[in-house]
């Protein structure tokens, strides 16, 4: 049920992009145990997420597939992907579920609910640049054509490797510059990294 609940948090909050590519958002959740800020650490740095750039492990992270059903059709002397088709996402959430929360303190809990409520608004951010790049993919199969159907197939790869590469790169911007986005959410709630 819980696992449903952020599912739909997610969903509702990437629900606002113009032109939402199909996306299916799911969450999957690993244990974490600990009832001080330290044992917590420890045990985040043991089971959370290995994230590829990440030194160390993540608190949560997502894992996204692009998937189309574009399909190529000979057409006269031109190949060209059909124009239905749609370029979606599968993305999967990956958070931690603490399970000595309720013996935990007041203040502990807190800063947990306040950390783990950004982790969603992080991986969301993530989900919302891969939705960008969907429509970007989305746009060159509707427009590529070619004289024959291997020859767009050969072409199609020549497209997308500029536009995975892009995707890759904003999505690794997006982390590094994401500290300074953190701190002032913490700020709002009265916290500070180190307290």
């Amino acid at each position: 049920m819980i696992k449903r609940v952020l599912a739909l948090s997610i969903v509702f909050a990437l629900a606002s992009c113009i032109a939402t590519p199909p996306t299916d958002v799911s969450v999957r959740t690993y244990k974490v145990t600990g009832t001080s800020l330290s044992s917590l650490e420890r045990s985040l740095s043991v089971h959370g997420p290995a994230v590829p750039g990440l030194h160390g492990r993540a608190f949560a992270a997502v894992e996204t597939t692009f998937l189309h059903n574009f399909e190529p059709e000979q057409i006269g002397s031109r190949c060209r992907y059909t124009r239905k088709g749609r370029v979606g996402l599968r993305s999967e959430v990956i958070l931690p579920e603490w399970r000595q929360r309720e013996t935990a303190s007041p203040d502990l809990q807190a800063k947990w609910d306040i950390i783990s409520q950004y982790a969603l608004i992080h991986e969301a951010g993530h989900i919302k640049i891969s939705q960008k790049y969907a429509r970007q993919l989305e746009a060159a199969y509707k427009q590529a054509s070619a004289p024959t159907c291997e020859a767009l197939e050969a072409k199609m790869e020549q497209l997308i490797a500029p536009i995975a590469a892009a995707h890759v790169e904003e999505q690794t911007r997006f982390d590094e510059t994401d500290a300074p986005r953190f701190r002032r959410y913490l700020r709002q709630y009265g916290y500070s990294i180190g307290t």
